[in-house]
């Protein structure tokens, strides 16, 4: 009985410290992957790439959508629910693969730090990303009985870990670097290790084999910022600290104590070349696969690297001379951190999720502005409304109050999500004085330059001539607007042109626009505008 006081200790706390996600609504790119439950059967992911537009192979993420669609239709509250209790499964996980190697207290220590730090706080409110919690509860799983299988002379283990294994990578392709890290791990001689692995290299190369037969190559590409091969080092150079920033949280003083304190005890473990050696090894398997996405890094992002420093926090803790007073003063500052995440993180989702609950409800006349949800989830919010639940057409948005400036507002009512009564609120009385004062303070005379190049499937881009500032680019007249670095590239596989405008927000206040520049990216690769 006492054997199972910390797993219930750990699954109480992570119910209580997410429990409110079951309030929540569609946010982010749910609803993109709500369609594709709805559109297509659950076996297409696993067989047919026009599932997958980026080349990304996540198909157990695709048949988690439909299983939740077929069992609770579009009720958010039960998706989230499910959600909830993986959170609890896969913390469970990280706590019996530490167990392996520690102690309890210093077992539990660890999960309840990876339960509660910021990657998961921000995993906690999206849907889109179970398929991060399936690969970390399927691959703990499959530690932990490949390890067994070893201790025991068990075959029939490691062959079930093997599968587990298999799973994982088809929940998220970075799991298929787990059978570096077990060959790594101290138990019994090399030649043992890589006799239980066998399981795991032919789970290797059936996935590798599935994923040829699906997209006939091995590449694939996350879509957001585009990487410029003089871009790499600099890269790899700051991606630890990228980690930690993503770590650190939106207040990261707490966050950043507790990564002090968790670096204290993960530093006794420097103390042997063997324990150095796959803290090390451990670091870059967690790090690599980050470096194609580490221009925008996000909390959900560090997920895997927040594990592994929670796993060494609680191997290095028990060489710590005050071991409890550590643990405690880790734990104090876990829960000051992810109070201060969480607030921030289910604030942002309460807000897209009643803003998307409101559009889907607002009638013809309605048009809601500078909504928090992502600008291309409003197109499948559209086909949420219009084409799943069969609601009346209509209904606007927009981004950038240069729409305020062009558009017809006769007969429409404008609405907008206020902050203090945390509901969206009719602010129509308002637009009157919203675009004089908007549209006086653009200056269209004002200098702006910019360069676009596009190269294999990324437009690249300078603006100037201005150092400081802000810099958006703006599409269909405000209807949407994404704020963006100065010099960068993005991705836009598909994509034969586009047509845009440049944005520019001055420090003092003043704002400019470009005129709209349609790009062809086949007939005129290299554009230069300036004014």
């Amino acid at each position: 009985m006492r054997k199972a006081v910390p797993a219930v200790l750990l699954a109480l706390a992570v119910f209580l410290l997410y429990r409110k996600v079951t309030r929540l609504w569609w946010t982010f790119d749910d609803v993109y992957h709500l369609k594709v439950a709805v559109a297509h059967d659950w076996t297409l992911p696993f067989t047919d790439k026009v599932v997958w537009p980026q080349n990304l192979f996540t198909p157990l993420l695709s048949a988690t959508h439909e299983l939740l669609f077929a069992a609770f239709s579009i009720d958010a509250a039960r998706w989230y629910a499910v959600h909830l209790a993986l959170l609890v499964l896969a913390s469970l996980g990280v706590l019996a693969a530490l167990r392996l190697y520690v102690p309890r207290p210093a077992a539990l220590a660890g999960a309840f730090l990876f339960a509660a730090g910021v990657p998961l706080s921000a995993t906690a409110t999206q849907i889109m990303v179970i398929h991060h919690l399936e690969a970390i509860l399927l691959g703990s799983l499959s530690l932990v009985l490949y390890v067994e299988g070893v201790r025991r002379h068990r075959q029939w283990m490691s062959i079930l870990s093997a599968l587990l294994y298999l799973a994982a990578i088809l929940a998220k392709g970075s799991a298929i670097l787990l059978p570096l890290f077990l060959l790594a791990l101290p138990e019994r001689d090399l030649e043992k290790r890589l006799r239980h692995l066998i399981g795991h290299l032919v789970a290797v190369v059936a996935f590798i084999g599935w994923r040829w037969m699906v997209f006939g190559t091995l590449s694939g590409a996350y879509g957001g910022f585009a990487l410029a091969p003089h871009e790499l080092p600099l890269l790899i150079v700051t991606l630890p600290f990228k980690v930690i920033a993503a770590c650190a949280g939106a207040a990261p003083a707490a966050g950043l104590a507790l990564i002090a304190v968790m670096l204290v005890a993960a530093a006794t473990l420097f103390r042997t070349r063997r324990h150095a050696a796959l803290a090390v090894i451990g670091l870059l398997l967690v790090l690599a696969p980050l470096i194609p996405i580490s221009k925008a890094l996000k909390p959900t992002d560090a997920v895997v690297p927040w594990l592994w420093m929670c796993a060494l926090f609680a191997v290095g803790i028990e060489h710590v001379r005050w071991r409890n007073a550590v643990i405690l003063l880790a734990l104090a500052f876990a829960g000051i951190a992810n109070r201060q995440e969480w607030t921030a993180e289910y604030n942002r989702a309460r807000r897209m999720s009643e803003e998307a609950r409101f559009f889907v409800g607002m009638g013809g006349d309605a048009i809601l502005r500078h909504p928090r949800i992502p600008p291309a989830t409003m197109s499948e919010l559209v086909w949420l409304k219009e084409i799943h639940l069969q609601r009346p057409a209509g209904g606007q948005w927009f981004y950038d109050d240069l729409f305020l400036c062009n558009a017809q507002f006769s007969g429409k009512r404008l609405f907008e999500f206020d902050d203090e009564r945390r509901q969206v609120v009719e602010i129509t009385a308002r637009v009157p004085d919203l675009a004089a004062r908007y549209c006086a303070e653009i200056r269209l005379d004002a200098p702006l330059r910019a360069e676009f190049h596009h190269r294999d499937q990324a437009l690249f881009w300078r603006f100037g001539p201005y150092e400081s500032g802000k810099w958006s680019v703006v599409i269909a007249n405000g209807l949407q607007a994404f704020e963006v670095p100065r010099e960068d590239g993005f991705r836009l596989a598909g994509l034969n042109g586009i047509a845009l405008r440049v944005r520019y927000q001055a420090p003092e206040g003043w704002v400019t626009y470009s005129p709209e520049i349609a790009l062809d990216f086949a007939r005129e690769p290299d554009r230069v505008w300036r004014r």
